[in-house]
């Protein structure tokens, strides 16, 4: 549903929608085609990579002395919703009897980042996953009381591992931790308002609705109904995986992302009282795992992430390879014929050429900056114009283009270079009727070097343009700015 959307539905294209369900499908096909043993190393290279990434935590919450730790990431709700893809599985192994001394070791440290992170949503995936952990493992007939005190003692040694670490006068990089309830107060209300927001968005195109990734576009068109965001404030998130996907998918779109949520935690349910006892413990640590992320995506937007793609996408492979052994029958063989084959070949190809266009399109555009940048025109003008062309439907390559031709213009005087500059500009506006930016530069162009274009637009031209930025964004710094300078060439 993504991918179709993103080649075909949406107004405001973004590659993402191409990459973000490949990383989760890749995951799954490489762990569901596993073997027990490929499995355990590939799990094993995964946690030490996650611990790498927790241990960072840790240090941003003691010796940098930050309040809320990120990890790697750009907010600590990222940070928590990956390592809940870690420590729950393993907290749920731990409850079904595993306490090797490595294994509560690295759970301790995950424990440990979570607290740093200090996320109410991986807090609240923490729970969803470990009650369904348990719930499973009941179902397993492999739950043990001596288990869950475990975990819980896991949790609390990572929390005070954490008071640990804070309570430590680092030095002169150490800052003070704020108090933040009133923090958390404004930031539930903004989560309110970006629900409402999502809402009646997708109420103007409720069958097929407003296209991936265009909640951003729909905060700055409406950001006086989300005033805690104020003028400046941007996400591209609601906060809600669900809630963003009616709206930017649909009921179609979000009937398959419940599918993938759902489904799964449904087949674990039913199947796990009938699989062999060796395959128990991992079809529930692997379902605990999905349940976390798929309770976080309530309040967070962790269906976003490609590293949380690629997590869950590892775990609903491990899911359904285990459901697969139920009653100890393992799947058929696939006996396909040559004509499947030789089908599958070419959709193989034809997906490589459709997910190759954006790199190669990224690549020369980075490429076109850079010469850009060095001052060297011919050559950015060339690989700019590459970039536009192999993927048209990007607006950002026409707005590049568009950036350089106009300089161009200001230190040549040339109209060739003018014309260049408008035309790219309409390319992005073609390309994404949602951004303002391109408008802006089209009447930018038509303020500045009018002398230099053949067919500059008349003054009815501009202020269309003009009021159609506006309400694409309205608090937006640069609409005013050239707003004003359109009012003072009247």
């Amino acid at each position: 549903m993504v991918t179709l959307n993103a080649i075909f539905l949406t107004p405001a294209y973004n590659p993402a929608g191409l990459y973000n369900p490949l990383l989760l499908a890749l995951a799954f096909v490489a762990f569901r085609r596993f073997g027990d043993s490929s499995e355990l190393h590939a799990t094993v290279a995964a946690f030490a990579s996650g611990a790498v990434l927790a241990a960072w935590g840790l240090v941003q919450a003691g010796p940098l002395g930050m309040a809320r730790a990120e990890g790697f990431f750009l907010t600590p709700a990222i940070n928590a919703g990956m390592i809940n893809l870690f420590l729950v599985p393993l907290l749920a192994a731990v409850m079904l009897g595993r306490r090797e001394g490595l294994l509560l070791a690295v759970g301790v440290l995950f424990a440990a980042a979570l607290f740093a992170a200090d996320s109410r949503g991986g807090f609240l995936g923490l729970t969803i996953g470990l009650a369904t952990a348990a719930i499973l493992a009941m179902r397993a007939g492999l739950l043990q009381r001596r288990g869950v005190v475990a975990a819980f003692a896991l949790l609390v040694a990572g929390f005070l591992l954490v008071l640990a670490l804070q309570a430590i006068p680092w030095g002169p990089t150490a800052k003070e931790l704020p108090a933040d309830s009133v923090a958390r107060a404004e930031s539930s209300q903004s989560r309110l308002e970006l629900y409402a927001l999502s809402w009646n968005t997708w109420l103007e195109r409720p069958l097929i609705g407003t296209g991936y990734l265009t909640f951003s576009y729909a905060l700055e068109r409406n950001r006086s109904k989300v005033p805690s965001y104020g003028e400046s404030n941007e996400t591209w998130f609601a906060h809600n995986d669900y809630l963003q996907t009616l709206q930017e998918l649909g009921p179609a779109g979000l009937a398959a992302f419940l599918a993938v949520t759902g489904l799964p935690l449904l087949l674990a349910y039913r199947k796990v009282p009938s699989l062999p006892a060796e395959r128990r413990p991992g079809a529930v640590a692997a379902a605990a795992g999905l349940a976390s992320m798929a309770g976080h995506a309530m309040v967070d937007f962790p269906f976003f992430i490609p590293v949380c793609l690629v997590l869950y996408g590892a775990l609903l492979g491990a899911l359904d390879r285990q459901l697969a052994q139920e009653r100890g029958i393992a799947p058929p063989a696939s006996s396909a014929g040559p004509v499947f084959r030789a089908a599958r070949a070419g959709a193989l190809l034809l997906a490589a050429l459709v997910l190759l266009r954006p790199l190669l399109a990224e690549w020369s555009s980075a490429w076109g900056l850079r010469k850009f940048a060095a001052g060297q025109g011919p050559s950015a003008a060339l690989w700019l114009g590459l970039a536009s062309s192999i993927e048209p439907a990007d607006w950002r390559y026409h707005w590049y283009a568009g950036q350089f031709w106009d300089a161009q213009a200001a230190d040549s005087g040339k109209r060739e270079a003018a014309r260049l500059a408008v035309a790219a500009y309409m390319g992005g506006v073609n390309a994404n009727p949602l951004e303002p930016k391109s408008l802006l530069g089209l009447i930018s162009m038509n303020l500045r070097y009018r002398d230099l274009l053949d067919a500059p637009a008349d003054p009815r031209t501009l202020q269309e343009w003009m009021a159609r930025a506006e309400t694409l964004a309205p608090y937006r710094a640069e609409v005013r700015e050239v707003r004003a300078r359109l009012g003072a060439a009247k």
